[in-house]
């Protein structure tokens, strides 16, 4: 028998709970693979000793049950979800049974398939503008690195709409146009350690991750952390590690987040419907789950 082994996708029946308290469940439309996919599959993480682990944190779909004390969601709203609840709420099979708190209610001509791409990139670029927000005012000069993502679009957005007029992007040349139509004022590859002022702040999201791609392989590897080796910054420059999955632990944004400030902005902001993607190239694998 050979030794080596390959990932495979399989076709399971697994249980359909009920809602408990705080809790929805979504019939599931469409669900978005992003690198925390990636994460569980190849490296093994976030997966608590479950069995059949499901993937998919991106979800959208039609809300079929609510539990008890859930305000603002009801059966029949289309909504899109970052599930953190484990393989019960992920978007990867028909129903899921996701925390109210993590869902957005959608427009109702709002596309489903977009909206699947939206939770992961929204809370991504809001949990590093915020902190932004709390340290520098709007006349100062921000620089997007690695704009060209979907979570640097969204990023750039959500400065023009706090009024930042200075917004710098790095990406790659063939972004420029459109991040500038967004909001950037300025396009670079520079390298951002070389840019940066002495004093400067850099919000940087979490993993670190060695070489260009997600899959891991032997000359792969992710920290949780920017290990000093590693940090190209000047001693004075205040470097904010940021664990975006984590933003629940922050009572404003669990509470505001997904359930108030992506739906107003969903109805009030078209940009926010931006090119999706999963890396560099300005797209993003969405899986349809079933058909609405």
């Amino acid at each position: 028998m050979s030794s080596q082994t390959h990932l495979a996708f399989a076709s399971t029946a697994v249980p359909t709970p009920s809602p408990g308290p705080g809790e929805v469940m979504v019939k599931v439309a469409f669900s978005a693979v992003i690198p925390l996919d990636i994460y569980m599959a190849d490296y093994g993480q976030m997966i608590n000793s479950e069995y059949p682990v499901v993937l998919g944190f991106n979800v959208s779909g039609v809300v079929e049950a609510v539990g008890s004390g859930v305000d603002g969601l009801q059966m029949g709203d289309k909504v899109c979800a970052l599930t953190m609840a484990g393989s019960k709420g992920k978007g990867l099979q028909e129903r899921a049974i996701i925390q109210s708190c993590t869902c957005a209610k959608l427009p109702d001509d709002y596309s489903l398939e977009a909206a699947a791409t939206i939770p992961d990139n929204f809370m991504t670029a809001f949990t590093r503008c915020s902190i932004v927000w709390d340290l520098l005012c709007p006349q100062t000069p921000i620089l997007v690195y690695g704009a060209g993502a979907t979570s640097g679009q969204y990023a750039i957005q959500l400065l023009a709409l706090a009024g930042y007029k200075r917004v710098i992007a790095t990406a790659s040349p063939r972004h420029h146009p459109y991040l500038k139509s967004l909001g950037a004022t300025h396009s670079t590859l520079k390298s951002i350690s070389s840019v940066v002022s002495s004093d400067g702040v850099v919000a940087m999201l979490l993993p670190v991750t060695a070489g260009s791609k997600y899959t891991a392989g032997k000359d792969e590897q992710m920290w949780m952390e920017l290990l000093a080796d590693m940090n190209p910054f000047p001693d004075l420059v205040k470097i904010v590690c940021v664990k975006a999955i984590l933003y629940q632990q922050n009572e404003y944004l669990r509470d505001n987040l997904m359930l108030k400030i992506l739906p107003q902005l969903l109805e009030e902001v078209e940009a926010l419907n931006v090119v999706r993607n999963g890396q560099v190239n300005g797209e993003k694998v969405v899986v349809k789950v079933a058909s609405m």
